[in-house]
């Protein structure tokens, strides 16, 4: 079976880490931009989408060099915990301790990439 049935339209998205998908998340540029879901994998991909967890990327950052995403480990693991506290933020609720919440997050998609205490961090921008 095709995964047409699947396919959600690029205009159909969103991002719970962007407003928009006009600019690459780590430079900034507006050229050659690509989506990029940051939980991968077959069942992930799908959640990520569902989820919002996506980000716009340039070639470059993307899968284009040794500094993308598909490449730079230590990229796609920050990206990965930066989506993970703002998924935290988004999906979970406030009453619950920050064990909980990353408990939530590993039920939805196998993994943890934050340590619990730096759900306390602020988030930059």
């Amino acid at each position: 079976m095709s995964g047409k049935k699947d396919r959600v339209k690029d205009s159909d998205r969103t991002s719970i880490l962007v407003p928009d998908f006009k600019h690459c998340y780590v430079c900034g540029t507006d050229r050659d931009i690509h989506l990029h879901e940051v939980f991968y994998g077959s069942a992930n991909r799908k959640k990520s989408k569902e989820d919002g967890c996506v980000v716009p990327l340039c070639g470059i950052h993307h899968n284009l060099s040794s500094q993308g995403i598909h490449y730079n480990k230590t990229l796609d693991e920050n990206v990965k915990k930066q989506t993970e506290k703002i998924w935290i933020k988004t999906y979970c609720d406030d009453s619950l301790s920050n064990e909980e919440k990353i408990e939530q997050f590993i039920r939805r998609y196998g993994i943890n990439y934050l340590e619990e205490d730096e759900l306390n961090e602020r988030r930059t921008v």
